[in-house]
């Protein structure tokens, strides 16, 4: 469970006092855990820090996708093979490409 560092209120306090915690979060730039009995439940934080929550996100999933693209070039075949050559040798080798849609969806 991830551990709650800095301020806490109770759902209870945050009904009462959602405005107010609203304007610190946003001034101090520091979230606010939301707590449930004691357990915490949400967090609330600026607008300005989701935003680069979202970025950061974004562009750590794009080093993953070029990092995996790496490794499965790194680790495929010595040889590259052009896509047109892949297209070509899939058209030609097709045993269905000779049947109609109504006999293929028949």
């Amino acid at each position: 469970m991830l551990k709650t560092i800095g301020e806490t209120k109770s759902i209870t306090q945050t009904k009462s006092e959602l405005s107010k915690i609203i304007k610190s979060v946003n001034k101090t730039g520091e979230p606010v855990f939301i707590l449930n009995h004691n357990n915490p439940e949400a967090v609330i934080i600026s607008n300005k820090e989701y935003s680069s929550l979202i970025e950061k996100y974004h562009e750590m999933e794009e080093k993953i996708f070029y990092s995996n693209l790496s490794n499965r070039i790194d680790e495929g075949p010595i040889e590259l093979i052009p896509a047109a050559k892949v297209i070509e040798k899939e058209d030609t080798e097709n045993p269905f490409a000779h049947l109609s849609d109504e006999e293929l969806f028949d």
